[in-house]
């Protein structure tokens, strides 16, 4: 029999649609409780969610957003703090709000992160489990603070974090990549396309989670108040787990060449 965990997720923008639920409804399909911090208590927040006031965790009036030109008013930035807060305040499981639980147990470890590379390691942090008071979480609150609206995108994410492990002992104690990321951000055109369904599950059997990267949605021009084309991949999650799609759906080349403009800039500005 399953264990049932609590897990929390931030979010704060725009109202919750079926995009933004996907996330937080497969952990409860799998038997877990949700708890959903949030600034705005106007957000409408369905019953088998529980909403919990972000202010008991980091009172503010000033939501922190990235200020660099890729990235410009992402809240991104405020979650890398708030994450780090609310572990170590509370522990538990932090949990990006667009991973994706495919397997019933959470991971029994007491710390989890995954490593996206070894040699030299590079930690990730879209989930995280810590017990409470953690120094590694205290420093990186501290640096998180001292940064203000500076950094570029990542630098207070997997930057700050892989840092940390290493200072305080904790690098190469993840697990793998595949088995928080089984998927890359390169692979978002192709959770959209019908064509890429079953290649995209194939590799995702052997994972626990799937991250959707719905920060790429967000810079590509991947609008929420659409469906995505009928039997993706993505729309195989949102039936999955009782979601409704939008009526309307998008058009998988309009995707391509969101995409495909993305990573040419991306490259253009990394020169």
């Amino acid at each position: 029999m399953s264990r049932s965990e609590t897990v929390r997720f931030f979010w704060h923008g725009s109202p919750l649609g079926p995009y933004q639920l996907l996330g937080m409804r497969s952990f409860v399909d799998r038997g877990h409780s949700v708890e959903l911090f949030t600034y705005d208590p106007t957000i409408a927040v369905p019953e088998w969610i529980v909403r919990r006031d972000a202010n008991e965790i980091w009172p503010t009036d000033h939501i922190l957003t990235y200020q660099d030109e890729n990235s410009r008013g992402s809240f991104a930035l405020h979650a890398n703090l708030f994450r780090y807060a609310m572990l170590h305040r509370l522990g538990g499981w932090w949990i990006d709000q667009d991973v994706i639980l495919l397997r019933h147990e959470l991971p029994a470890q007491d710390i989890f992160f995954s490593l996206e590379t070894i040699d030299p390691m590079l930690a990730t942090i879209s989930v995280l489990k810590f017990p409470a008071r953690h120094p590694l979480l205290s420093d990186c609150v501290a640096r998180c603070i001292a940064a203000g609206e500076s950094p570029l995108y990542g630098q207070t994410a997997v930057i700050l974090f892989t840092e940390m492990a290493k200072k305080h002992r904790l690098a190469y104690q993840g697990p793998p990549i595949d088995t928080t990321y089984p998927l890359s951000d390169l692979d978002v055109p192709a959770m959209f396309d019908p064509a890429q369904r079953g290649r995209l599950h194939a590799r995702c059997g052997n994972s626990t989670f799937i991250h959707l990267f719905q920060e790429k949605w967000r810079r590509a021009g991947i609008p929420s108040y659409l469906g995505p084309p009928a039997g993706s991949f993505i729309d195989d999650l949102l039936l999955r787990h009782g979601l409704e799609a939008p009526s309307l759906r998008m058009e998988i080349d309009y995707i391509r060449r969101g995409a495909a403009f993305l990573v040419s800039d991306d490259e253009f500005r990394a020169g």
